[in-house]
């Protein structure tokens, strides 16, 4: 291999550099006009007579090489000689009343309408095809709580109850063991801090779209219209069961001062032991126990008598009649048809 390094290495660069010499024209018309340009006068200026002979005009130029003007264009063909329109056929003389009309030549471009801006953002309403609105269950996408709802986890173990005005976002359905309404399987906003639940259907409003397809300030009228509004119907399913006892000033106060009798009343029961004076205080301290609470149930009855007319009809409560007024205040923020009464 040593004796014939040489002689393979001149016939190797040999080929290479007549490959070079004949197919350079080719490949320097496929560089950039830039790098074209510092090519072909790089190799002129080691050359040092490609220039002298040009400018003697001792050879012409290859047919491939072009010479770049100044605005980074190609020289090639001259561009065409623009044609010319010939003048308009001179038009009748227009009868008087009528107008002239151009020809569709000269006639001035007509502007272009521009679609009208889209409106505001608003509120979709039931006929738009996107939007929020009430739907049924099986077509709605999240839902708000009206009232207090029971909720619980994926394997039916009770978390407790949701207050009105809470939003949830629905992923799936089922049907309830028991037939009343429908299973929601989804999470309450914010999703990324609230984990899958399940409620029923029963206390929800079903919505389309999502809580983005309404604005910050319809968010906050939706939360606080079903907050108040499941707060008043708490208040007047409490009314009910206690037949009008809880809507009375003097309720609480005659339920504490009741349980305090009844504890100490059991406590001395227990209390064998005692004898003599210190049994007769204790006894003294309970029967003031014991009038306190029969006054505060005086007050009570009173109260009930006067208001008998309130307590036959619960929604005469003047507290439920506040909370009323309280969410009614949030349904003009509202959307047409989410605030149900």
């Amino acid at each position: 291999m040593g004796r014939n390094f040489w002689p393979l290495f001149t016939i190797v660069a040999a080929l290479g550099a007549a490959a070079v010499w004949t197919q350079t024209p080719r490949y320097v018309t496929m560089l950039p006009d830039g790098l074209r340009r510092a090519f072909r006068a790089y190799v002129r200026q080691a050359q040092g007579l490609g220039t002298t002979l040009r400018e003697k005009g001792s050879f012409p130029k290859p047919v491939d090489e072009v010479d770049p003007v100044p605005d980074g264009t190609v020289a090639s063909t001259p561009p065409p000689a623009p044609q010319q329109t010939p003048p308009p056929a001179p038009q009748p003389p227009a009868s008087a009343g009528v107008p002239k009309i151009q020809p569709a030549a000269t006639r001035p471009a007509e502007t272009a309408r521009t679609p009208a801006a889209p409106a505001a953002h608003r509120f979709a309403s039931p006929a738009d095809a996107k939007g929020v609105h009430p739907v049924n269950v099986p077509s709605a996408d999240w839902c708000v709580l009206m009232r207090n709802t029971p909720i619980s986890a994926l394997d039916e173990k009770p978390l407790g109850n949701a207050p009105g005005g809470r939003f949830f976002l629905i992923e799936r359905r089922a049907r309830t063991v028991n037939g009343q309404g429908t299973t929601l399987i989804g999470n309450f906003t914010p999703k990324r801090l609230s984990q899958p639940v399940q409620i029923n259907s029963l206390n929800v409003l079903c919505l389309s779209g999502s809580p983005d397809d309404l604005t910050t300030a319809q968010l906050h009228a939706l939360k606080m219209y079903y907050q108040l509004r499941g707060e008043a119907l708490e208040y007047l399913d409490e009314v009910r069961r206690t037949k009008g006892d809880s809507a009375s000033p003097f309720y609480r106060k005659l339920a504490e001062a009741e349980r305090i009798r009844d504890f100490r009343a059991k406590e001395l029961a227990q209390m064998k032991t005692l004898r003599g004076d210190q049994r007769a205080v204790e006894m003294e301290e309970l029967e003031k126990l014991k009038r306190k609470a029969a006054d505060i149930r005086a007050q009570h009855e009173g109260w009930k008598r006067a208001n008998s007319a309130q307590i036959s009809d619960p929604t005469r409560d003047p507290h439920y009649q506040e909370l009323v007024r309280e969410y009614r205040r949030y349904a003009g923020g509202l959307p047409p048809g989410l605030a149900k009464e």
